[in-house]
């Protein structure tokens, strides 16, 4: 077999390759794009090209290690995002609270399974890693991907929105999983939410539980005993614990919903349902 042919069937197994790991991506909001920066972090994953990178399994790539060669100390692959974080000069789409937008994506190999929409915030720890945490679900489908090509569909940017007014504050979150091919496939978009704020809205609700409580030991000065000593002393405690009880419980609701992690901790859905 002549050296050119040899060639030839390399660059057509080269190829096939790249099809073969080539599945899919949210096109639009304008996903975040693999940067210079980004290759030098990544460790070996410098060997494969940035566009396999944007569209790659996360199972595939994770699977590109070198001792010699290790990662920066704050890349982390597992992020929610691909490893990338917010980089001035990043495209940015605008998306006004309370309105619908667009969101397309392209299937290069279906793999059926299912699809989430969620706004994420970044999350530093000590050492300067950075997670992407769930903040807000705008909506799933599922059966997703049972065909390749283009696809699209409509979601609401919620009106209640906070903390995501500037680049970097907010991403959007195309997170695609399968559990037939066992292969998850996120895209993030860099995204702001105009009049949101800059800082995040987890306790509004804490006052407002505790306005009960303050009248009620105010007034019963004379009988330490007694809410209200004058007529009826014990219609009075009846209904003392009612407003006690139900404070702690409310807010320790809000409280738990705002640390749900999102798909950027999982490997698999841990809820699902169809689109509303």
């Amino acid at each position: 077999m002549s050296s050119t042919t040899i060639v030839s069937l390399a660059a057509t197994a080269a190829l096939l390759f790249a099809g073969v790991e080539g599945h899919g991506q949210m096109t639009f909001p304008t996903n975040r794009q693999m940067s210079e920066k980004f290759h030098k972090d990544s460790g070996a994953l410098i060997n494969i090209g940035l566009n396999e990178l944007q569209i790659a399994p996360i199972e595939g790539l994770s699977q590109h290690k070198q001792v010699d060669f290790p990662p920066s100390p704050t890349f982390n692959l597992l992020n929610g995002c691909r490893g990338t974080v917010y980089e001035k000069g990043s495209n940015v789409t605008t998306l006004p609270p309370g309105e619908d937008f667009d969101v397309k994506w392209t299937i290069q190999a279906p793999h059926p399974g299912f699809m989430k929409l969620s706004i994420l915030k970044p999350s530093k720890d000590s050492k300067g890693v950075i997670t992407y945490k769930s903040y807000k679900t705008l909506l799933n489908i599922e059966p997703f991907a049972e065909n390749g090509g283009d696809g699209s569909t409509t979601a609401k940017m919620p009106a209640d929105v906070k903390g995501c007014e500037k680049p970097g504050n907010c991403v959007l979150q195309f997170y695609w999983h399968s559990d037939i091919a066992k292969q998850t496939y996120p895209t993030c978009a860099e995204i702001i939410v105009p009049g949101s704020g800059a800082g995040t809205s987890t306790t509004p609700s804490a006052p407002a539980a505790e306005t009960p409580e303050a009248p009620t030991p105010a007034t019963p000065a004379p009988k330490p005993t007694t809410p209200k000593p004058t007529t009826a002393a014990p219609k009075a405690a009846t209904p003392a614990p009612a407003p006690v009880t139900d404070a702690p419980a409310s807010a320790a609701t809000k409280g738990k919903s705002q640390e749900v992690a999102g798909e950027a901790e999982s490997g698999k859905c841990s809820r699902r349902m169809r689109r509303n």
